[in-house]
């Protein structure tokens, strides 16, 4: 959670924070830092949510189910942060294996992705990824939540792997 108060998180705006209750115990996390690195076509001039991002991964590298999920709740009604996240799984794939692999991308393939977020992978296989980030604005809060999950699974993974 945030350093300066535990539990609160600003809104994007500089408006009041929202709540975001801590559960039970009052634990916290420490979140990651995102760089505002918007210089991949068409994530240029959104406004990302750098912040909620850090916390979402932060949680889940712990492995805290109480904390991730109402923050990934919150992040999925963000249709930008959303992509950030899907944007930042494809690259860690990208980078890993020289490209995205069938099973990320086709529906009929098989594997573990949400057909959500493969929706999203197929839309930036061109590497502009303003169709990636217009189809996340298309979705709805449920579907972004889907893709946003198998997003952030395999995020960790490839954040595990390397730490």
């Amino acid at each position: 959670m945030g350093q300066d108060q535990p539990g609160l998180r600003g809104s994007r705006d500089g408006g009041q924070p929202q709540d975001m209750p801590l559960p039970g115990d009052g634990h916290a996390h420490d979140d990651f830092y995102i760089a505002d690195d918007t210089s991949h076509p068409g994530s240029e001039h959104r406004l990302i949510d750098n912040l909620l991002l850090g916390q979402v991964l932060g949680t889940a590298m712990d492995r805290c189910t109480d904390c991730r999920d109402p923050l990934l709740t919150l992040l999925a009604e963000d249709a930008a942060t959303t992509g950030r996240l899907v944007e930042l799984a494809c690259i860690g794939v990208h980078q890993a294996y020289g490209g995205l692999p069938a099973a990320m991308t086709e529906d009929d393939a098989g594997g573990i992705c949400s057909p959500e977020f493969t929706r999203l992978a197929r839309a930036s296989l061109t590497g502009v990824n303003q169709a990636m980030f217009t189809e996340c604005e298309r979705m709805t809060t449920g579907q972004r939540r889907q893709a946003a999950n198998t997003a952030l699974d395999t995020l960790v993974g490839f954040i595990s792997i390397d730490a």
